[in-house]
């Protein structure tokens, strides 16, 4: 199950993630109390419009991994380098769409957010998205690159280069709002911080694991099979925007800045929970892939997504079982009661996602076999529905009402259709995944939960908490 950089990519990715969440928590109040709490609902809202952008990229970045995980298996260099050539050219005209996408949006941001936002808030969110657009162009011509590193899985280097630069980011944001800048230069921190990080990628790909990219006329079989490939991918990550990112667009439209803020405190605090699974399974996808290509069988595949699955639970139930009792008093501590309501914007979609995470090699898995599609049409489908919901309850009872709509989702989707699809027309034992992954985490959890909840019951009764 573990070679050395899969362990050393392991160990790093949950550093990085301790480390992100703790400075990176650290710092949300820091720039609240530098920028104020509506200049930070702007900075949330337009991080959120920027990464609609991404929807542009097709989930081309999981291809690139796919296929160069599959010509590895093979030794087949002339190929991988071939695939590189005709990706980089595809990410160019990718690259041409978003930006005219991109000043689209820039130019309709005033109507659209005329009734929650003033104008100076609006004229914030222009110049700052406008530095955001620049940032993803960058993000989106390094994919490529990104893929290649995966795929070879070199996780040492890539976790390695992602602390040392996330290190840099906080420092110069620290500095940055000590000496009394603003939203418009924590973004451009964040684009400097990025394209320097490319920088790093491309001397790493071309210089240390010698890759080589053949740029010739595309093979228009290969062309077509991977654009179908990739657009069901692309649903995938328009469903992960609707549920992640677009209730920011919402609240942005039916409330005010100041609800976004406090949305978004709740938002970071999910999007830290997902990368800790992430982290794990990111490490293993390059293998499953491999093991789809040589052709292991349904009884292997599923013992690896329950080691990976178990491994996931170990660390999501720690952090679950901390945040379900000391979630609500760490909010209060670092950012104020303002924010209380943060909590259940947390909480609500974070139950049922513990297992949507637990479970989120399967994708790797589906997608290895080119069999992702009806995953995609369906959690598309619950997608829909999660915004109709969405919109409802905001209306009628405020921001929690877009945390209901995404547990909605993950619940009816991720939980029930998708599980559904993978017994019986994949094969993989869903059944055995999910009584040995509730036997061996759920009941520790609980436990947690439980006493963790008496001693704090007990320290409030002393005055200590």
């Amino acid at each position: 199950m573990f070679n050395s950089e899969r362990k050393t990519g392991i160990v790093l990715g949950q550093i990085s993630i301790a480390l992100r969440n703790a400075l990176g928590l650290l710092l949300i109040p820091f720039i609240i109390h530098h920028v104020g709490v509506n200049n930070y609902g702007v900075y949330s809202l337009v991080s959120s419009l920027a990464l609609y952008l991404v929807v542009l990229e097709f989930g081309l970045s999981n291809t690139v991994v796919r296929y160069l995980s599959k010509y590895n298996a093979e030794n087949n260099k002339a190929a991988e380098s071939q695939f590189l050539g005709m990706m980089l050219s595809i990410y160019v005209v990718i690259c041409c769409l978003v930006i005219s996408a991109g000043l689209t949006l820039w130019y309709f941001m005033p109507a659209l957010f005329s009734e929650g936002l003033t104008p100076l808030e609006i004229t914030l969110l222009q110049q700052s998205f406008l530095i955001l657009l620049v940032n993803i162009i960058i993000t989106l011509m390094a994919n490529s690159f990104t893929g290649v590193i995966t795929a070879y899985e070199k996780f040492t280097f890539q976790m390695s280069s992602q602390i040392v630069l996330f290190l840099i980011r906080c420092s110069a944001v620290f500095f940055a709002l000590v000496l009394g800048y603003g939203v418009l230069v924590i973004v451009a921190i964040d684009t400097v911080i990025n394209a320097l990080h490319t920088l790093l990628k491309l001397f790493y790909v071309f210089f240390r694991l010698k890759v080589r990219i053949h740029f010739i006329w595309p093979n228009i079989e290969l062309l077509k099979e991977v654009f179908i490939y990739t657009g069901f991918i692309a649903i995938g990550v328009i469903i992960n925007q609707i549920n992640w990112r677009l209730d920011n667009f919402i609240l942005g439209v039916l409330t005010n800045s100041q609800t976004l803020g406090v949305f978004n405190i709740g938002l970071q605090l999910i999007l830290s929970y997902i990368a800790f699974a992430s982290a794990i399974s990111n490490v293993f996808t390059p293998k499953l892939f491999k093991m789809v290509t040589l052709k292991a069988n349904l009884t292997e595949l599923t013992q690896e997504l329950i080691n990976i699955g178990r491994l996931q639970m170990m660390v999501l139930g720690f952090v679950l079982s901390a945040f379900i009792v000391f979630g609500a008093l760490f909010i209060q501590l670092f950012v104020g009661d303002e924010f209380a309501l943060a909590y259940w914007v947390a909480l609500l979609p974070m139950l049922p996602f513990t297992f949507v995470l637990a479970q989120t090699s399967a994708t790797s898995i589906l997608q290895a076999m080119n069999k992702h599609k009806t995953r995609s049409l369906l959690l598309l489908a619950t997608a829909v529905i999660n915004i109709v919901i969405s919109v409802l309850l905001v209306k009628n009872i405020g921001l929690l009402g877009a945390s209901i709509g995404t547990c909605f989702s993950l619940v009816i989707g991720e939980l029930l259709l998708v599980n559904i699809y993978l017994v019986r027309s994949i094969g993989i034992d869903m059944v055995s995944f999910y009584r040995i992954i509730i036997r061996s985490t759920v009941p520790g959890i609980i436990f947690t939960s439980c006493l963790g909840g008496s001693y704090r019951l007990i320290f409030q009764q002393h005055g200590l908490v």
